[in-house]
């Protein structure tokens, strides 16, 4: 009798189990599914984004070194050489803030925020448009990152440097008026407080590269300019990034990491 009754509650459990998990197995797929999609989004914007990062925080590795004399000396302003280097520097941003925006486009961050990756690169983006570390108002950034991105038979793609050259160059173009407030910013880097604002953006273009390609398979690996930042940039670097915006960062393979060897933490 007590063999009897545990077959039968083993019977019944097993069937309630079995159509929990009918019932359940729907949803779980959903969910898996997902997940999968979410990582093929990241997967396929994450690549561009990185090579776009590597670009902008190599130009700006190249305008410190240099004390930003691209944008900042006068006599040399009118000069053909110089304002073709002032648009590519400006087509560097531009371009970097089209792939953060395409993935907004693609995904409204909903799907890419399944992952703990995707996660992370929307906090990343948050942080590229905040108050306290953006290079233009928000809605401008954006709107220069829209700008940038094509659409052609469903297909998006990131203007080239030669499109972009000739479309700023047009006088019709909404895209000009736009890529004029940028350059106008890069060329207030005669105040050293502007100046440093544009160091602190270049190091989170850095972060972003070592956090995803720590191993640097992708994009190979850049000294961060300490010598040109700022004791009050360190603090603010060390203190609301990598504290607020970007707690998740704290590997020696970043500029926190780099710091609290050298004891400046």
């Amino acid at each position: 009798m007590n063999t009897w009754f545990q077959n039968l509650i083993l019977f019944l459990s097993g069937g309630f189990l079995w159509e929990g998990i009918k019932f359940a197995y729907p949803e779980v797929n959903k969910w898996l599914d997902g997940i999968k999609a979410s990582r093929r989004i990241l997967v396929d914007n994450l690549d561009p984004i990185l090579k776009a990062a590597d670009e902008l925080y190599g130009k700006l590795v190249s305008l410190a070194k240099e004390d930003f004399s691209t944008f900042i000396n006068e006599r040399n302003s009118t000069a053909d050489d110089v304002a073709l280097n002032r648009t590519y520097v400006c087509y560097l941003f531009a371009q970097f803030w089209a792939h953060l925006e395409y993935v907004r486009i693609k995904s409204q961050y909903s799907s890419i925020a399944r992952t703990k990756k995707g996660k992370q690169l929307i906090r990343f983006i948050e942080t590229f448009e905040s108050r306290e570390f953006r290079i233009l108002d928000r809605s401008i950034q954006r709107i220069i990152g829209e700008g940038l991105v094509e659409s052609a038979n469903n297909n998006f793609r990131v203007m080239s440097l030669n499109t972009f050259v000739r479309s700023i160059n047009n006088t019709d173009s909404p895209l000009k008026n736009w890529i004029a407030v940028l350059e106008r910013k890069l060329c207030e880097c005669t105040d050293k407080d502007k100046r440093q604002r544009i160091l602190v953006y270049g190091v989170i273009v850095s972060t972003l590269i070592n956090h995803f390609d720590p191993k640097h398979k992708v994009i190979r690996a850049r000294e961060i300019y300490t010598n040109k930042l700022s004791r009050k940039s360190m603090g603010k670097i060390m203190g609301a990034l990598f504290s607020r915006y970007l707690n998740f960062i704290n590997d020696n393979n970043t500029l926190y990491g780099k710091l609290a060897a050298a004891g400046l933490t």
